[in-house]
């Protein structure tokens, strides 16, 4: 039973991991000199994996809940419109991406190794899905708003500003 619970826990944490990849890639693609970080479970970074790839920095812990922040915000240009969408889509993006790759994989393996691909595929599909309907997260999962909300918002702030001009 601690096996399967461990084994879970790493499933869903390794589909988050690939959700703030998203969102980390998209942040970087934005401008050569940006720099994100991807936080498992609060920001603190004591006690956590640190992992670096380029300009991608992760603090990694077994957690249900993470965020992609850009590290040097203050030394870049503001970001626009068109660059915030971008990144909000880039997690939910990546989520599909890995559902649909890992999907097709499952389909060519049997076994256990196939029965953990697709379980993978699966959490990614939620992480697809979830993050894209505009709620608030429970404070034991971040308390932050999701990825759909943060979406809806920036629309209704742009639609706003273009009624004002």
């Amino acid at each position: 039973m601690l096996l399967e619970v461990i084994a879970i826990l790493l499933i869903i944490n390794m589909a988050i991991l690939i959700h703030e990849m998203g969102h980390a890639i998209a942040v970087i693609s934005q401008n050569k000199h940006a720099k994100a970080e991807i936080y498992f479970g609060s920001s603190s970074k004591e006690k956590k994996l640190k992992l670096s790839l380029g300009r991608i920095t992760c603090y990694l812990t077994i957690a249900l809940s993470a965020f992609c922040r850009t590290s040097n915000i203050e030394k870049l240009p503001p970001i626009t419109y068109k660059q915030r969408l971008i990144i909000l889509i880039g997690g939910p993006l990546a989520s599909l991406l890995e559902f649909g790759t890992l999907y097709v994989t499952a389909q060519y393996i049997s076994g256990v190794a196939g029965n953990i691909i697709i379980n993978i595929a699966g959490a990614s599909f939620f992480l697809f899905i979830t993050p894209l309907i505009p709620f608030t997260y429970p404070s034991f999962l971040g308390g932050g708003p999701s990825d759909g909300l943060q979406i809806s918002n920036l629309i209704k702030e742009n639609r706003k500003q273009r009624k004002a001009v």
